[in-house]
C-alpha cells in the first residue's frame, strides 16, 4: 500500500513536471531528440529514439494523471484479491507500453508499445476467469492482431526508405499510397472505427480501473495519435473516406449506447463516438483541435469510468442501469463527480468538455461541408445527448430496483476521483488559454436560431422512431441494439467458418480412411518387407553372396 502512495505522488509530480515543460516547447518551439544507432546494414540504419516535443509531453502527462489516479482507485477496488500483484504488474506494463508508443516515432520501436498495448491489454480481458471473460479476449486479440499486421506490412514497405521515422517521412515528397493505407487500417483497428468496432464494448469484462486506462487515454487513442501524426499526408488520399467512416461509427456509437443497459458499455460506445469526432476533426483539417479534444476527453471519461466503477462496486457486481437509482441521496460525492464527467461529455456550457466540442462544432459549421453531413453530425450529437440524459434519469432521478447494495464511500476512491475531477473541471479551459487559436467564429443571429431548428426537428423525429420501434417491436431495434450486427461479423460468423473448415478435416483425414491409407498402412508394409527380407537373408548365404557382389560391382562402375 505504501508502494502504491509512492507510485501515486511519483506519478503526479512526474504529470506537473512533463506538463510544464509542454508549455515551454510550445512557447519557444523546439524538440528534444534522444538517438542511439543500434547499427547501420547497407543503406538502412537501425536506431533507438526518444522524440519529445510538445504534443508528446502533454499527452504524456495526461497519461501519468490518469495512471496515478487509477492505481491510487484500485487499492479499494481491488482490495481482497488473490492476484494483486498480477494486476499491478500488467497495469505497469500497459504504462510503460504507452510511453513507447508515444515518445518513439521509430516504426519498428513503435511496434513494442503497440503490440505491447495489445497483448497486455488482452491479459487484462481476461483477468477475471471466465468463458464471457475469455471469449470477449479473443475477440479483442483478433482484431488488434490485425492492426499489428498492418503496422508490420507499413514496417516491411519502409525498406524502400531506408528509415522507419515518420519525422523523416515529411521530407518525401510523395508517401506511397499503400503505406498510408495500411497505416490507416492500423489506426481504425486501434481506435475501434467502424468495421473494427466490436471489440470495444467487449473489452468491459476487464476491471473497471483497466477499462478507465484501456478506453480514456491509452489503447484507444493510440491510433488517434498515430493519425494526427501523420495528418499531413492522409488528408490528401484518404479524406473522404475517413470522414464517412468516422461519422458511420459516431452513428453506430449513438445508437448502440441508447439500446444498451450495461453502463460500463454504454461509457465504451461513447468513447467510440467520441474517438470518432476527433478523427473527424483531423479530417476536416484541424488536427491541433482534435488532440485538444483527445486530451480533454480522455480526464473526464476516466473519471466516468472511475465513478461507473464506484457505483458497479457499490452494487456488488451489477452494471445493468435498469437497478441502479436514487445514486445522489446514497453517495453525494461520487455523484457530483459522475455528473460533472456526464455534462462534460454532453458539451454543457461552462465544463471541459464545453470548451472543445463547442470548438470544433462552430468550426465544422464554417468548414465546406455539405447538408448530408451537416445533417448526420449534428443527428450524432444529439444521439449523445438523449443517452446522456438517458443514465442521468435511470442514475439519479428513478428509484433503484435493487434491494441489495453497500454504496459505502471510501478514501482512496473519494482522492482519485477528486484529483481527476479538479482537471475535468479546468483542463479544457486551461489549454485553450495556454495554447494560442488561430480561428475567431462569428455567427449571425439567424444561423443561431437553424441550430436551434434542428435540434428542436431531431427531438420530434427520434421521439417518434422510438415510439413506433417499440410499439412494433421492429427488426430496426433488435438491429441498432446488435451494433448493426458486427460482434456476430467479428467473431461468430468467421470463426465458426474456420472452425467447421477444421473440424471437416480432422473428421475426413485424421479420423478417416486416408490415416489408414497413408501412415498406418504404409508402415505395416514396410514392416512386413523388412521382416521378409532379414528372413531371407539370415537363411539363405548365397543370397547374401549374390547380393554383396552386385553392391561392389555397381560401386566399381560408379
Amino acid at each position: 500500500m505504501l508502494f502504491i502512495y509512492n507510485v501515486f505522488f511519483f506519478f503526479l509530480f512526474f504529470f506537473l513536471l512533463f506538463f510544464f515543460f509542454s508549455m515551454y516547447m510550445y512557447m519557444f518551439d523546439f524538440s528534444v531528440i534522444f538517438d542511439y544507432m543500434f547499427f547501420s546494414m547497407n543503406s538502412s540504419e537501425f536506431s533507438f529514439i526518444f522524440f519529445f516535443d510538445w504534443l508528446s509531453m502533454i499527452f504524456l502527462s495526461v497519461v501519468f494523471l490518469i495512471s496515478g489516479s487509477v492505481l491510487l482507485y484500485s487499492l479499494d477496488y481491488m482490495r481482497g484479491d488473490l492476484y494483486i500483484i498480477r494486476f499491478y504488474f500488467l497495469v505497469f506494463l500497459f504504462i510503460m507500453s504507452m510511453f513507447m508508443l508515444i515518445s518513439m516515432p521509430d516504426l519498428i520501436c513503435l511496434m513494442i508499445g503497440w503490440d505491447g498495448l495489445g497483448l497486455v491489454s488482452y491479459c487484462l480481458v481476461i483477468y477475471y476467469q471466465s468463458s464471457m471473460s475469455l471469449s470477449s479476449g479473443y475477440l479483442t486479440l483478433f482484431i488488434n492482431r490485425l492492426g499489428d499486421i498492418f503496422l508490420i506490412f507499413c514496417i516491411s514497405w519502409c525498406f524502400n526508405y531506408g528509415c522507419w521515422h515518420y519525422t523523416y517521412m515529411y521530407l518525401i515528397n510523395d508517401m506511397n499510397f499503400y503505406l498510408l493505407f495500411f497505416l490507416v487500417l492500423a489506426c481504425l483497428t486501434k481506435s475501434a472505427q467502424f468495421p473494427f468496432s466490436s471489440w470495444l464494448p467487449a473489452a468491459m469484462a476487464a476491471p473497471t480501473p483497466v477499462s478507465s486506462l484501456v478506453h480514456s487515454s491509452t489503447l484507444v487513442t493510440a491510433g488517434v495519435y498515430l493519425m494526427i501524426r501523420f495528418n499531413m499526408f492522409l488528408v490528401d488520399y484518404f479524406n473522404f473516406f475517413l470522414l464517412n467512416l468516422s461519422l458511420l461509427t459516431i452513428l453506430l456509437s449513438g445508437f448502440g449506447a441508447i439500446f444498451e443497459n450495461d453502463l460500463s458499455k454504454i461509457i465504451a460506445f461513447s468513447t467510440m463516438g467520441q474517438l470518432s469526432f476527433m478523427i473527424f476533426v483531423i479530417n476536416l483539417g484541424c488536427e491541433y483541435l482534435g488532440f485538444i479534444h483527445l486530451l480533454v476527453h480522455a480526464v473526464f471519461k476516466s473519471l466516468l469510468f472511475l465513478c461507473s466503477g464506484f457505483f458497479i462496486y457499490g452494487y456488488l457486481g451489477v452494471q445493468d442501469i435498469r437497478f441502479m437509482g436514487n445514486l445522489t441521496i446514497q453517495s453525494p460525492l461520487i455523484s457530483s463527480c459522475f455528473l460533472i464527467s456526464l455534462f462534460s461529455l454532453c458539451g454543457l456550457p461552462f465544463y471541459s468538455g464545453y470548451f472543445s466540442k463547442d470548438f470544433i462544432i462552430e468550426f465544422f459549421i464554417l468548414s465546406k461541408i455539405n447538408f448530408f453531413y451537416f445533417f448526420i453530425f449534428f443527428f450524432s450529437i444529439y444521439l449523445t445527448l438523449i443517452y446522456c440524459l438517458r443514465i442521468f434519469m435511470n442514475l439519479f432521478i428513478w428509484d433503484s430496483n435493487s434491494l441489495i447494495f453497500n454504496l459505502k464511500e471510501s478514501g482512496f476512491m473519494n482522492v482519485s476521483c477528486l484529483v481527476l475531477l479538479v482537471f475535468s473541471i479546468i483542463m479544457g479551459s486551461l489549454i485553450f488559454w495556454l495554447i494560442d487559436s488561430t480561428y475567431i467564429f462569428v455567427f449571425d443571429f439567424y444561423f443561431k436560431y437553424l441550430i436551434l431548428f434542428f435540434f428542436f426537428f431531431f427531438f420530434v423525429f427520434f421521439d417518434s422512431f422510438i415510439f413506433l420501434s417499440f410499439k412494433f417491436k421492429s427488426f430496426i431495434v433488435y438491429f441498432f441494439s446488435q451494433m448493426w450486427f458486427l460482434p456476430f461479423f467479428s467473431a461468430s460468423f468467421l470463426i465458426s467458418k474456420f472452425f467447421n473448415l477444421g473440424h471437416l478435416i480432422f473428421y475426413v483425414i485424421e479420423l478417416g480412411w486416408t490415416e489408414y491409407l497413408l501412415s498406418l498402412s504404409l508402415v505395416k508394409f514396410m514392416k512386413f518387407k523388412n521382416l521378409y527380407f532379414n528372413m531371407v537373408l539370415m537363411n539363405s548365404f548365397s543370397v547374401y553372396f549374390f547380393s554383396f557382389i552386385f553392391f561392389i560391382l555397381v560401386i566399381l562402375l560408379i
